[in-house]
Formats: C-alpha cells, sequence, structure tokens
C-alpha cells in the first residue's frame, strides 16, 4: 500500500512540473470595424430588449471601432446608414408598436467619422429635436455600418437600434 502511495506522489509531482510555452498566434487576424455598443441583431438567444431612450434626451452617439490587437497605422473613414427596414423585425420580436423617428427630428452633421491613425475608436453625435417628437409616441430609429474604408465590417457588430420614449 505505501508502495502504491509513493508511486502516486511520485507521478503527481512529475505533472506539475510541465511549462507552458503556448502563445497564441494572432498574426493571421485582420483588424475589422465594429459599433462597440451594436444590439441588434442580439449576440445570444436570451438577449435583452435594447433599453429606451429618455424623453427629452437631445444626444445621442454613434460608435465606430476598430476591433484589434492595436490601432492602425493610418485612418479609417466609417460610413452609416440609416437602417428603417429593422423597424417591422423589431417590432414583431419585441411585441411592440414603435414608428420610425422623424427625418426632421434629428440631424447629425454627416453619417460618416474618420477614425484617426493611431486611435481604435471615433464618435458621431446625433443630435435629437425632442420638440419635433409627438406627444406619447415612442420612436425607433437604427443605423447600420455600410463601410470603413476598405476594412472588414462585422456582421454581428454593425448595427445600433435606439428607440425613445414619448412623455
Amino acid at each position: 500500500m505505501k508502495s502504491t502511495l509513493y508511486l502516486l506522489l511520485l507521478l503527481l509531482s512529475l505533472c506539475s512540473c510541465k511549462k507552458n510555452d503556448y502563445r497564441l498566434d494572432y498574426s493571421g487576424i485582420k483588424p475589422i470595424v465594429i459599433v462597440p455598443n451594436a444590439n441588434w441583431p442580439g449576440k445570444s438567444l436570451y438577449d435583452p430588449q435594447p433599453s429606451d431612450s429618455l424623453f427629452g434626451v437631445q444626444k445621442l452617439k454613434l460608435y465606430a471601432r476598430v476591433s484589434y490587437a492595436a490601432a492602425l497605422d493610418h485612418p479609417v473613414k466609417v460610413t452609416f446608414k440609416p437602417a428603417p427596414e429593422l423597424l417591422a423585425d423589431y417590432n414583431t420580436k419585441w411585441y411592440t408598436a414603435y414608428e420610425l423617428l422623424p427625418a426632421d427630428a434629428y440631424q447629425a452633421s454627416s453619417l460618416e467619422v474618420t477614425i484617426p491613425a493611431n486611435v481604435k475608436e471615433a464618435v458621431l453625435p446625433v443630435s435629437i429635436f425632442p420638440d419635433k417628437i409627438a406627444g406619447t409616441t415612442d420612436y425607433f430609429m437604427a443605423f447600420t455600418i455600410s463601410s470603413a474604408g476598405g476594412e472588414n465590417v462585422a456582421a454581428n457588430a454593425k448595427t445600433i437600434i435606439f428607440t425613445l420614449k414619448g412623455q
């Protein structure tokens, strides 16, 4: 019995002496451009409904980020486009009756933003005009990345949906 115990202890001590020199090789991975707070489509089977912005909100932010180990050494021009076609899918999924936010109720100076060289993220502000939003109606607006200056765009992280609560 003693010899079995000694043999077992010897084997356990030899197993603990291994060293792990394994390193991940990221050399074949190309950078992608994402919306870091993307919320459509959901990333899991039980994803939560995107939360509503409070009534009276006056600024929303569209983020574009380079998802890579380090920032790129060149600027990347990211172009967003409105995605009103997602409204029906959203209302169906969440059993809601949101309406599309009227075009005159928001403004962005441009739907293009440049992520500068050696920086990983840029922000595009969108101004909301609460006085142009009618009463108690709940509104929907969505933006998606349409191009990213030749860089790859992640299919599952390129769209953001904003829902705006009426009064």
